[in-house]
């Protein structure tokens, strides 16, 4: 090395500790991150400086594959070209391979620009090897013997990433489950946490969904960098993908979340997670032809999965029916302006079908001055042994919600008969934030209304119903042979909440007669909205639709709310009386 080279050198590494001195503490400002050691940068030339963000040696189908990624700073104030070079990795019993570099590496930057570029090179082989350096190369093609020039040699450690004989993991011990880490090598001030993962199903089998708060910590605007999270189970790496609808970057102390998929087989038990960076390597084509890209990983730090199958980033609170529900602040589900209440939640038997169903009433209120669209969220019910059933959305809701008005959304949910509905947990979650999986915005713990069939007095939110007398009359159809129809007279009062809307979605009575042997002998139902609605007052019922051949006393009637949804009818037994 001659000496204007050291001079040039020396100024760098001396810039380089100035440059680093004078950023932000990022992370280390966070009590709770695990900052990362700084990569140390290395002169090519007298301006540029080189760091190694990551190094992989990993074992596919087509035989070693070895790759990196080295990122360069140009720190001179005018343009500079990339010096021509090789990029070697050394292994430790001394033998060199040469890396291709990606198409779209950049043969020049421009003052204060920082890019990284991608090598990669495929051996047919087999063997185990371990890299302990990374060396920049110019090779003089043009003299005989060819001169070899070393412009920069990097020590390796830590940078390497193996992924070869069932080893998948990063080199540096796990992190706990919700510790706050930044990813090692990458040019990023971004902390993030692991707040939660869930295992939920796709149409190919069952997938962990891993959530992510990432945070800026920073001064200025920062791109989240490309990254996976793997899942390690019984040596074997189950491969992840980012939520295509996540943001890509963030504005100054901005937090947000992000998404990762993991399919993985049935009765898994996911051990660790691994945060793996990810670069895309283009070859070179022949001309007229396009090359395709190559994902590159690199596994940088490993966290221990939490335990169980279900870990939400919200703990579930206590919950008072009518009351406001608070949302996750980062969620974006439910506008800023929108109120949402759970007003019912019910669980009734169904004899006939062997299960019981629960029906949860949610108003949404509008207490903005413009009309907003309706919600569009998902639900779950976790009973007190942990067992979580999927709710499902009546058939029809509003697409908007009007200024000062509230709106009623139903769900049902088909649960065993031995649900006591004792202990409960709601969850209200975000469809689209990680589509096509779900997030968990709301958690409220809680319990089912208690069901009194004897009372004449019965809830369907937003009405309160009062039965002042009913009666059933039967009438004689003369024929061969002869038939019975049956009609029920009711006097109720009905009372409405002031400013809910309900239309032609809302549910509605259903007035079912059973004679003595338990067979249903007549049916109809009546709706709170149209010509024929149900009214205070004295009305009259007619159940003919069922006809029965011979009259038997005494007569059953059970009143049931129906409520339609995409997988039938659900129903909650609101008063049984016998005539």
């Amino acid at each position: 090395m001659n000496k204007s080279w050291k001079r040039g050198f020396t100024a760098v590494l001396l810039g380089t500790l100035m440059v680093q001195g004078g950023l932000p503490a990022f992370a280390a400002d966070a009590p709770t991150a695990v900052v990362s050691v700084p990569t140390s940068n290395y002169g090519l030339t007298q301006d540029i400086r080189a760091a190694v963000k990551s190094v992989s040696v990993e074992t596919t189908a087509q035989g070693l594959q070895l790759s990196a990624v080295v990122r360069l700073y140009n720190g001179g104030a005018s343009q500079n070209r990339v010096p021509e070079h090789e990029l070697r990795l050394r292994t430790t019993d001394g033998i060199e391979y040469t890396l291709k570099p990606s198409a779209g590496n950049k043969t020049s930057l421009q003052p204060k620009e920082v890019s990284e570029l991608i090598y990669m090179v495929v051996i047919d082989s087999k063997d185990q090897i371990k890299v302990d350096q990374l060396s920049f190369v110019d090779v003089d093609l043009y003299t005989y013997p060819k001169k070899e020039t070393y412009l920069l040699n990097i020590p390796l450690s830590t940078q390497v990433w193996y992924k070869t004989g069932g080893n998948f993991g990063a080199q540096s011990e796990p992190l706990a489950w919700g510790q706050a880490f930044t990813i090692p090598g990458v040019n990023s001030g971004l902390t993030y946490t692991p707040v939660s993962m869930s295992e939920q199903t796709s149409a190919n089998g069952p997938v962990r969904v891993v959530t992510l708060l990432v945070e800026n910590p920073g001064y200025g605007r920062e791109t989240i960098p490309g990254f996976v999270v793997d899942a390690l189970a019984d040596q074997k790496m189950y491969n992840g993908t980012r939520s295509q609808g996540d943001v890509t970057a963030l504005e100054p102390g901005e937090k947000q979340y992000i998404h990762f998929a993991i399919p993985v087989e049935t009765g898994v038990t996911v051990s660790s997670l691994l945060v793996a960076t990810t670069d895309n390597f283009v070859p070179n084509a022949a001309a007229g032809t396009t090359a395709q890209a190559v994902t590159v990983q690199s596994g940088k730090l490993n966290i221990t999965a939490p335990e169980g199958k279900q870990t939400d980033a919200l703990s579930a609170t206590s919950y008072l029916i009518g009351t406001p529900i608070a949302f996750d602040p980062l969620a974006k589900a439910i506008d800023a302006k929108t109120q949402v209440s759970v007003v019912e939640l019910h669980l009734h038997e169904n004899p006939e079908s062997g299960y019981k169903t629960g029906v949860a009433k949610f108003r949404l209120t509008n207490t903005s001055d413009q009309p907003v669209p309706m919600p569009d969220f998902q639900t779950q019910l976790t009973a007190g042994n942990g067992v979580t059933y999927s709710g499902t959305r009546q058939t029809k809701v509003s697409p908007t919600l009007d200024p000062g008005l509230s709106y009623v959304v139903s769900y049902s949910f088909n649960l065993p008969q031995s649900e006591t509905g004792e202990n409960l947990t709601v969850k209200i979650l975000d469809a689209k934030a990680a589509a096509p999986y779900t997030t968990t915005i709301a958690a409220l713990q809680t319990a089912a209304q208690k069901e009194d069939t004897a009372l004449d007095t019965f809830s369907l939110y937003p009405y309160d119903i009062k039965l002042n007398d009913y009666s059933v009359s039967y009438t004689t159809m003369v024929g061969n042979p002869i038939t019975y129809t049956y009609k029920i007279k009711l006097d109720m009062d009905i009372k409405q909440k002031e400013n809910v809307v309900v239309d032609d979605n809302f549910s509605k009575l259903r007035f079912e007669i059973v004679d003595p042997a338990g067979r249903i002998v007549g049916t109809t139902d009546a709706a709170f909205t149209g010509q024929k609605k149900l009214i205070s007052g004295e009305q009259t019922i007619d159940a003919s639709n069922i006809k029965s051949d011979e009259f038997s006393s005494p007569i059953t009637v059970n009143i049931y709310e129906v409520i339609t949804t995409p997988n039938g009818e659900a129903k909650r037994l609101l008063k049984t009386f016998k005539q």
